[in-house]
């Protein structure tokens, strides 16, 4: 026999709790269990519940109270039916009998406790101060999880009316602790050391320390964590077999060694591409004479190239069987001895980046299994690439209110802002990336097994060395300001003053060349979406922008056609030579083109865009020398990747761009255009808060879009000419070298 429970019908959804948690509230038998609904991200912004004091007639679950009789924990009754005299019997009518003296003593003294517990709760809701906090403290057990996060107190005080306003305060501080907790003295230093690494420093660190305090003025000395990942992998190896690997990987096309020997550096390469390695030589010119004798495998290539392949290795023990240190296979292990022979340096219709990289992921993630690698991020770019389901890893929740019909709301993923750029990101767990990015189509292929490859910049899962760029040491006159002097300019470009630079988000750039393996992939790469997104000519297509007022804290938005907004608020254009048959071809496709433009353009320009070419971005540091703002998109690591702080030093950007123009609404406001216009006047989201706590200016002053994004571009510039120098370069090289030395130099006893 079903339970009565089973024969109700299903709870339907409602509009005022957007959670699957279960609604909290006394057991009640007999009756179902009710829970909130997850609406999808267009759900209008609701507001927070009612007080504790209203009726269950003004329930913000109307439908529970029509369909089950009440909102709460008590049984529904009919309105001829008394809750305490109410009939249990059924089918024939009773005689109500009297209510007896003692009952309605009963009743007497019930109501006078419940009128003296009312009036307790009234003084203990005097003493706690702020509304937001009297209902959270009181009624949060039976609030839903996702109104208690609207009105519920962060662990820094309110919610915050922007999503974006605590991702500013958390990087100041966190920068601010970071350069403050910086090691002084080499005993301190060695403390640290050890702690982080489980180890003391290998002999010579005494040398790079004081060479980096005294001989450089460098500061980050404790921020090496992503040079000991990098290492990681290859202290399972003895110091003979990177030796031996080292020396075949001479033999690889792409690849140039840096030989050490008696203290002197010399390059070798067989391609003629010397930059790189030249570039390295000279990095290590102040301390080589330091350094024991061994040889540097450097990539000639800006992307990564190491990929080795995971499989999973089944052992006799696995089934109980005898000789439980063998694997359950008598072939021999190509892993326990890589070869390179007959290694080419491209692929020929015999493989791809994405199917190595895929290979290089661990055996149990989502880019192993092949259908799910193969979906189009096409279509969910901005749902799975950045949208709800990574919010819970890099954004805040926005408080929501109820908007009317025809009303502007945004969707979820074009509020949502990242806390870093994609390159933290774990793209083995969400293989639909891929298709968004040129480096997984590269036509140079991947080495899958374990060779030390010391290389610019690499995605998350390669397995190169990363070392600073011959871009950065030596820079070309495309990455620098050094364009200007050939076409006869005698000085670098002006400093342009802030209010006078106009507040829309520009970017120029070259088509990348050398990924198209497989081919046909080309207008899914980051600059071509990019291009065409920031172009479209669709007037169907609209964008909601969120406005924030800093006087009330409260948030508006409006809806524009996406063709005005992006004219408005952006200048972003593929970059191509008129004289050159290519221009064509790209207007054909749909590309807005413009001539080639010099670095000093971005000067102009409060807002810089910056993206990975097929590995790096090389005018990175270019760009946060302009005094502009940098927005960056990348999914390439760095040296520089542990000293840095994204919304101190620069913008993050998701590789979907849906968030771009409602960063720009953020700090510079919605265009007077879109808010002046009668017909479809802004929806306010939020309430204005009565006082605003919201954070203050570097100065001191109130908070003020512009003027945070001016002290992000300030920041970025500052951070470029103290952190990132060429001195700060030979330090990182330096202690690379000392922690490469200890493994492959033999120890002394087995020397």
């Amino acid at each position: 026999m079903s339970s009565p429970k089973d024969e109700l019908p299903p709870v339907p959804p409602s509009p005022a709790f957007a959670s699957s948690s279960a609604f909290l509230r006394p057991e009640t038998s007999g009756r179902p269990e009710h829970f909130a609904v997850s609406l999808p991200s267009t759900t209008p912004i609701i507001s927070p519940p009612p007080s504790p004091g209203v009726s269950r007639s003004a329930s913000p679950l109307p439908e529970f109270s029509d369909k089950y009789g009440g909102y709460g924990g008590s049984p529904a009754y009919r309105d001829d039916e008394s809750p305490l005299l109410a009939s249990t019997s059924t089918g024939s009518r009773h005689r109500k009998p009297k209510t007896s003296p003692i009952a309605l003593l009963f009743i007497l003294v019930a109501g006078m406790c419940a009128l003296a517990g009312f009036i307790a709760l009234l003084a203990r809701l005097a003493i706690i101060p702020s509304p937001r906090a009297r209902i959270n403290h009181h009624l949060g057990p039976f609030i839903p999880a996702s109104v208690a996060a609207l009105i519920a107190p962060t662990a820094d005080g309110p919610a915050p009316p922007h999503p974006i306003l605590p991702l500013l305060t958390k990087a100041k501080s966190e920068w601010s602790s970071l350069i403050t907790g910086q090691s002084t003295t080499f005993d301190r230093f060695s403390k640290t050391y050890k702690s982080r690494y489980g180890r003391p420093p290998p002999p010579g660190f005494d040398k790079w320390f004081a060479f980096a305090t005294q001989g450089r003025n460098h500061t980050l000395v404790d921020e090496y964590d992503g040079l000991m990942d990098d290492l990681a992998p290859y202290r399972s190896l003895t110091p003979a077999e990177l030796r031996r690997r080292t020396a075949e990987l001479a033999q690889v096309p792409g690849i140039s060694i840096v030989s050490i020997r008696n203290g002197v550096a010399q390059v070798h390469s067989k391609s003629g591409k010397w930059a790189p390695a030249l570039a390295f030589e000279q990095m290590l010119a102040a301390f080589v004479r330091d350094l024991p004798d061994m040889d540097i495998a450097i990539n000639e290539k800006p992307e990564g190239r190491v990929l080795p392949r995971q499989q999973k290795r089944v052992w006799m023990s696995d089934y109980g069987l005898e000789g439980s240190d063998e694997l359950a296979s008598n072939a021999s292990d190509p892993f326990a001895n890589p070869s390179l022979k007959g290694f080419t340096a491209e692929w020929k219709r015999d493989g791809s980046t994405w199917d190595t990289f895929r290979r290089a992921c661990p055996t149990d993630a989502g880019s192993r299994r092949l259908v799910e690698s193969l979906r189009s991020a096409e279509v969910i770019a901005g749902l799975q690439v950045q949208g709800r389901s990574s919010a819970k890893l890099d954004s805040a929740i926005t408080r929501r209110t109820k908007v009317g019909l025809g009303q502007a709301y945004p969707p979820t993923r074009e509020l949502t802002f990242q806390r870093d750029i994609d390159a933290s990101f774990d793209i083995c767990a969400r293989p639909s990336m891929h298709t968004l990015h040129s480096t997984f189509f590269s036509d140079q292929r991947a080495i899958e097994h374990l060779y030390p490859v010391f290389s610019p910049s690499k995605p998350k899962g390669y397995s190169d060395i990363l070392i600073p760029s011959n871009h950065y040491w030596q820079p070309s006159s495309e990455t620098t300001y050094e364009w200007e002097l050939k076409k006869g300019r005698t000085s670098t470009p002006t400093d342009i003053d802030w209010d006078a630079k106009n507040s829309t988000i520009y970017w120029r750039g070259k088509v990348t060349r050398g990924a198209d393996t497989p081919p046909g992939h080309g207008s899914s790469f980051q600059k071509q979406r990019l291009v065409k997104k920031a172009n479209t000519i669709s007037t169907g297509v609209e964008r909601i922008l969120v406005g924030f007022d800093p006087k009330t804290a409260g948030l508006y938005s409006v809806a524009a056609p996406m063709s005005e907004v992006s004219k408005l608020t952006t200048d972003i254009a593929m970059a191509c030579d008129p004289n050159l048959g290519e221009c064509s071809y790209l207007r054909s496709l749909g590309y807005r083109v413009e001539p080639p433009a010099p670095l000093n353009e971005a000067w102009k320009h409060k807002y810089v865009l910056d993206l990975d070419e097929i590995g790096f971005s090389p005018r990175f540091f270019a760009l946060m020398e302009s005094k502009s703002a940098v927005i960056k998109s990348s999914v390439q690591l760095e040296f520089w990747k542990g000293w840095i702080k994204p919304w101190k030093h620069y913008i993050p950007l998701s590789s979907a761009y849906s968030e771009l123009h409602n960063l720009q609404a953020f700090f510079s406001g919605i265009p007077t255009t879109f808010t002046n216009n009668a017909s479809a006047p802004p929806t306010q989201l939020t309430k204005p808060y009565p006082l605003p706590e919201l954070p203050l200016n570097d100065d001191g002053t109130p908070f003020d879009g512009d003027v945070a994004l001016r002290e992000i571009a300030e920041a970025g510039t500052e951070w470029r000419n103290n952190h990132v120098r060429k001195a700060d370069m030979e330090c990182y090289v330096y202690r690379l070298m000392i922690e490469w030395a200890a493994l492959v130099t033999p120890p002394l006893d087995s020397a």
